[in-house]
């Protein structure tokens, strides 16, 4: 097995969620930070007569005054997490602690990032990482192999009930291994292990769909996430680490029936490669207009993007990969080219071919120039090597 470990920098905010979202009931805002906390633990230890109020308030279907309560009751040992809160997300999420009748307000919840149970800190999972890369390498060799792969293919995602057999389809065919023999994963032989993320290193911010003219959507609820800060907002120093594990030996082994040798450099090219389209793609869909374009993706000096191609830094190029991960990637980073077919809610059909999403969302960061800030897409991650063993 060797370890590579990498120096991990979010390009533009990355959300990964557990599913669990924060009511107004389950958070208090102090300054600029929103603080969740154990709802039960603070009625456990409050005073008979003040749980006696509570339950005046209640019974009056005073909701909001029994809310005052409830929050003036919390003390630091029920904290469950203390994050940083943006001032559109704060003024927001105020109008829904003071307005707990409300139902539109109510809608503004708050989805958090996926944390450690034990320690309640945020981590990024090392599964994420691993199905981008996934996707990435599928990619490589099914366009290696894309007149005798699209055929199997094509007639799977067309029809309806064998839809959820293209992956499995496509990924035997494009890394030629032996299901059976294999029996399990050909991607066993790689392992992303969890990162670690630094304090501080999330926020809550709104969020919210941008159309391709430009145009914000404003008839959907709105939307408030805990999401790491990034080079888009002016982060230079403080990155995590990545650590991937391959067994190379046996990756090279013919016993083990994949077909297609999966050694470093070819995951890693298969990652630039696939991402930096993925880049490009979406430049020309959504941001022609962003001038410059790099400062979209908050990776100036890093990429460079011209009208028919990007262009990556010699450093990432040697040593660095390019992934898109977590929550709002939008399906075109998480299925391979020439065979991509989302699905249209609108329309309640899939995406012809070779059509792409119609909207982005957006997240307003704000770099270090004071008065300054930047809406940026999701989901865009950096890896750069820094040893391995």
């Amino acid at each position: 097995m060797t370890v590579y470990r990498f120096r991990a920098t979010p390009l533009t905010p990355i959300h990964v969620g557990d599913g669990s979202t924060l009511a107004p009931e389950d958070y208090l805002i102090e300054g600029d930070h929103l603080i969740q906390f154990n709802r039960a633990a603070t009625l456990r230890d409050m005073q008979p007569e003040t749980r006696r109020q509570l339950e005046e308030r209640l019974e009056r279907n005073d909701f909001q005054a029994a809310q005052e309560i409830l929050r003036k009751s919390v003390q630091p040992r029920h904290h469950r997490c203390r994050i940083q809160i943006g001032a559109e997300s704060k003024a927001d999420l105020l109008k829904a602690v003071g307005n707990p009748l409300d139902p539109v307000v109510r809608q503004r919840t708050v989805n958090g990032f996926v944390r450690n149970p034990l320690t309640g800190q945020p981590y990024l999972p090392g599964s994420v990482l691993k199905g981008a890369i996934r996707t990435a390498v599928v990619n490589s060799f099914t366009q290696k192999h894309l007149a005798s792969i699209k055929p199997l293919i094509s007639p799977l995602l067309e029809n309806s009930s064998q839809r959820r057999n293209a992956w499995k389809t496509l990924e035997t065919e494009a890394l030629n291994f032996e299901f059976r023999r294999l029996q399990e994963d050909p991607f066993r032989l790689l392992k992303v292990a969890d990162a670690e993320l630094p304090p501080d290193r999330t926020r809550v911010d709104k969020v919210w769909p941008v159309k391709r003219d430009g145009k914000e959507d404003t008839k959907g609820i709105q939307m408030h996430f805990e999401r790491l800060l990034s080079r888009g907002d002016g982060i230079e120093d403080g990155e995590f680490t990545v650590e991937l594990e391959l067994d190379e030996l046996a990756a090279g082994d013919a016993r083990v029936h994949v077909g297609r040798r999966l050694d470093f450099e070819t995951i890693r090219l298969a990652c630039i490669s696939f991402y930096a389209g993925r880049i490009l793609a979406e430049q020309r869909r959504f941001f022609a207009e962003a001038q410059p374009p790099e400062s979209i993706f908050g990776a100036q000096g890093l990429i460079k993007i011209n009208p028919d191609k990007v262009l990556v830094a010699k450093s990432i190029q040697e040593r660095g990969l390019l992934l898109r991960v977590g929550r709002f990637s939008h399906f075109e980073s998480l299925s391979v080219d020439h065979l991509r077919q989302g699905w249209n809610a609108q329309k309640k059909q899939p995406f012809k071919p070779g059509e792409e999403g119609s909207s982005r969302t957006l997240c307003r960061c704000r770099p270090t120039v004071e008065g300054t800030s930047l809406a940026l897409p999701f989901g865009w991650l950096l890896l750069e090597l820094e040893g391995r063993s």
